[in-house]
């Protein structure tokens, strides 16, 4: 589906202020031209931020003298069906590319450019999908993430973004957990997290993540179950991370939540129960996914709430399945769901948002989330965070459970 209404595109007061003082010089081919855009250089950051009201301009820069053109792929403000408003401007005669957005304080995306990219205009949109899967990094900004492609984006996160203080490793500050690759049911790659500083025959919860190949290369969920778990903000407990199989089969297994959930409840966790200590409650036992996987996660939750306590759901693609299924007469008291989603993803957000009033009028102890942001690992790994610490909260000297709220 394209945006409902086009992307906030502004004027940004800074390649402006660049192209006066160029007038002012006799223009960008004179020396002084040249010296001031080498000026305008020397002291660039990306994106640059300017108030405007109770929004912010966010204007990003890219340099390149010879490309005609530039695309600029913010994660859900461009569209594949819209490519013209990502186009970079120009400014005339010089090599300062730019692009602004007004946004609210709280918005943060993964971004990346394209120069000199050739064919998108007349492309289907998976083939423009895996071309905007693959732009380059800004240069003048440090903070990145990684894609599910495994490709650098840059971050750009507006001052009253939510924090994600357990995102980033912290080298030897703390004691890491430890991280084995295992054949699971049917061949297929797990990868199980095992948290220092427990019994060897402790029984623990475990949480089933799905697409566990993004979180143990291109996201590390075993650092942020580590910062949480020094923090004192979440509980230990074993991350059962099942390898997806690769896009194709992801999307022909995740499409089918069904037959996924039924997989992860009569396979994967009768699998890890043999190979570790896991404690025997249904309340004890999480699954986590984002999009399709977010989907499944919330499936094996409703459907399978005598072996599963909880789910928690990022961007879940309920254009798949609403869950009608095998929600409607369900009992879900004592189900946990922590569900969240980005208020610029346009296809998913009011699906999200009734199928979480849906869950809540089931019973189920329900948390949703809305967060400023798309479809986007610079979203869900912090989410992610939010997610454990919310459903797997410290336990008490008395026994009973409390969240840490920040």
């Amino acid at each position: 589906m394209p945006r409902p209404e086009p992307a906030p595109l502004a004027e940004g007061g800074l390649p402006r202020a660049l192209e006066l003082r160029l007038d002012a010089v006799g223009g960008p081919g004179t020396d002084a031209g040249r010296a001031v855009v080498a000026d305008f250089w020397e002291d660039a950051v990306s994106p640059v931020l300017a108030p405007d009201g109770d929004h912010v301009l966010v204007t990003f820069l890219w340099r390149d003298a010879d490309a005609d053109r530039v695309l600029l792929f913010v994660n859900r403000l461009t569209d594949e069906r819209k490519l013209a408003d990502s186009w970079m401007r120009r400014v005339p005669g010089t090599d300062v590319w730019h692009l602004t957005y007004r946004m609210a304080p709280d918005w943060r995306a993964s971004y990346a450019f394209l120069p000199q990219v050739e064919g998108l205009d007349d492309a289907d949109q998976p083939t423009i999908r895996r071309v905007l899967d693959h732009g380059l990094a800004d240069p003048l900004n440090p903070e990145t993430c990684r894609n599910r492609a495994g490709t650098v984006m840059s971050v750009v996160a507006l001052p009253e973004a939510p924090a994600q203080p357990w995102v980033a490793r912290r080298g030897e500050a703390i004691e890491s957990g430890k991280l084995t690759c295992a054949d699971g049911p049917g061949g297929r790659r797990v990868w199980v997290y095992a948290p220092l500083g427990v019994r060897a025959d402790e029984p623990l919860p475990v949480v089933l993540v799905l697409d566990g190949e993004v979180w143990t290369s291109s996201q590390d969920l075993a650092a942020t179950m580590d910062n949480l778990l020094a923090d004192g903000v979440a509980r230990p407990a074993y991350l059962v991370m099942l390898d997806s199989g690769g896009p194709e089969a992801r999307r022909a297994e995740m499409t089918d939540p069904a037959a996924a959930a039924d997989f992860l409840v009569a396979e994967l966790l009768p699998w890890a129960r043999k190979r570790w200590p896991i404690r025997a409650g249904r309340e004890d036992v999480l699954v986590a996914g984002v999009s399709l996987g977010g989907l499944v996660a919330l499936w094996a939750a409703v459907a399978h709430r005598d072996a599963v306590g909880g789910a928690i759901a990022h961007s879940a693609s309920l254009w798949v399945d609403d869950l009608a299924a095998v929600l409607d007469g369900a009992d879900l008291r004592g189900t946990r769901i922590h569900q969240e989603v980005g208020t610029q993803e346009w296809v998913l957000l009011a699906p999200n948002r009734s199928l979480a009033r849906r869950l809540a009028d089931a019973g189920a102890d329900a948390r949703f989330v809305e967060y400023n942001g798309g479809h986007d690992y610079a979203c869900w790994r912090g989410g992610i965070a939010d997610g454990l610490r919310t459903l797997l909260p410290p336990t008490t000297g008395r026994g009973l459970h409390e969240v840490a709220v920040s």
